[in-house]
């Protein structure tokens, strides 16, 4: 009976395998909760790959399939197997031997013995069957691209994770913006306010147009409120998608300046071409094609013919994507550059009002709307260089297969 146990454990082992080499991968390189982390752009694919649950997940579910196809698993299951098997064939012997010796009398002892050893062979013999169908499992997985489909399938799923955190941090910079814009807007108002109150005191404008305008101070005063709310919850899942705890201090860095003259240095052919080697779909496609290419049955054929239909419309796509983007970035760069002349203008026509207000000519509130004008250009120029920031990554994305 201790062979017996000592056999099962070295199937258990074999089974055990895969979960204790991945492991020490899940406890590796988690950010603590306490540190403060800064987060920039560059940083974000390292940080996901470290921390990102789902992510590290994937690594150790493709770890595991690295070690079920190996031959090491494959060996260890077929020596699990033919130790069980001789094992097997020593019990038979035993209570063969036991059988031929008849006693004169009934021998409790001896029946109980024989009913042990024939449970023994029982167990053993479905213990060998569950092998041999572990083996072929195994076996089979090595035989079929399937494996290679799983491993491309956690691939892009992490290149979308990665691409989504980035999508948080181009949005909190998004949010950023409105927020500035918003709060400037609301100094102006504040400033218009205080002149129409000035104007109501001596009759020049009823109470019903003061209202008014003080209620659209309101809005803007609650729409401040739910960006800040905002901000704090697109951190938050920031964090969770970093492996933290939600409210997890964290610090986003700056938005890199976009690019000027981008589409003058990529070379479409190249890219294009990267675009369709990397697509996730094509690739799929390509698998199925490819495993059933060696098939003759009609259930083959359908299969070749959908995973056709599915790669020609992909490439399509592709192209059709790799365009809208091209021109996406041509439109957001020349948006850029038509806002900075805006600025240009309205920093003229500021220099002009104060100018104008030095001689008395100009009141101070119409030099203080000069500044907010010019202020809120900046902002948008910003924003313009932030939309062909973002519109640039999503191009290279694209080239790396994700459709984004």
């Amino acid at each position: 009976m201790k062979k017996i146990i000592s056999m099962m454990l070295v199937v258990c082992i074999a089974l055990v395998s895969i979960a204790a080499y991945a492991e020490p991968v899940a406890s590796a390189n988690n950010i603590r909760d306490t540190q403060n982390l800064r987060v920039n752009i560059d940083d974000i694919e390292r940080l996901v790959r470290q921390n990102n649950p789902t992510v590290r997940n994937n690594r150790i579910t493709e770890d595991g399939l690295n070690e079920v196809i190996s031959d090491n698993t494959f060996n260890m299951l077929m020596s699990s197997q033919n130790q069980l098997a001789q094992m097997q064939n020593h019990t038979r012997g035993v209570l063969a031997q036991i059988m031929a010796v008849q006693p004169d009398e009934p021998d409790p002892v001896r029946e109980g013995i024989i009913m042990s050893l024939m449970n023994d062979i029982a167990a053993n013999e479905r213990d060998i069957m569950q092998i041999s169908s572990q083996m072929d499992q195994v076996q089979g997985v090595r035989n079929r691209s399937q494996i290679s489909r799983t491993q491309m399938q956690l691939s892009h799923a992490n290149r979308q994770i990665t691409w989504g955190v980035e999508s948080l941090f181009l949005g909190y910079h998004t949010l950023i913006r409105q927020l500035e814009q918003t709060r400037e807007n609301l100094s102006m108002l504040n400033d218009n306010i205080a002149i129409m109150e000035r104007r109501h005191a001596v009759g020049h404008i009823t109470a019903r147009q003061l209202q008014n305008v003080r209620s659209s101070r309101t809005q803007l005063e609650a729409a401040i409120v739910s960006m800040e709310n905002e901000l704090d919850n697109l951190m938050g899942q920031m964090n969770i998608m970093l492996g933290r705890s939600v409210d997890a201090t964290i610090t986003m860095g700056r938005l890199p300046a976009a690019e000027r003259g981008f589409l003058d240095t990529v070379d479409r052919d190249r890219d294009l071409a990267m675009a369709k080697r990397n697509n996730h779909v094509m690739n799929m496609a390509m698998s199925e094609i490819s495993e059933v290419a060696s098939q003759w049955s009609e259930s083959a054929r359908r299969t070749e013919a959908m995973a056709q239909n599915n790669f020609d419309n992909e490439t399509r796509a592709v192209l059709q994507r790799y365009e809208s983007l091209t021109r996406a970035i041509a439109d957001r760069e020349r948006t850029l550059e038509l806002a900075e002349q805006q600025l240009e203008l309205l920093k003229d026509a500021l220099e002009e009002t104060e100018r104008r207000f030095g001689r008395g000519l100009a009141s101070r509130i119409e030099v203080e709307q000069a500044r907010s004008e010019v202020a809120l250009q900046e902002i948008r120029i910003s924003s313009a260089d932030a939309e062909l920031f973002g519109t640039i990554r999503r191009y290279e994305w694209l080239i790396r297969g994700l459709s984004v």
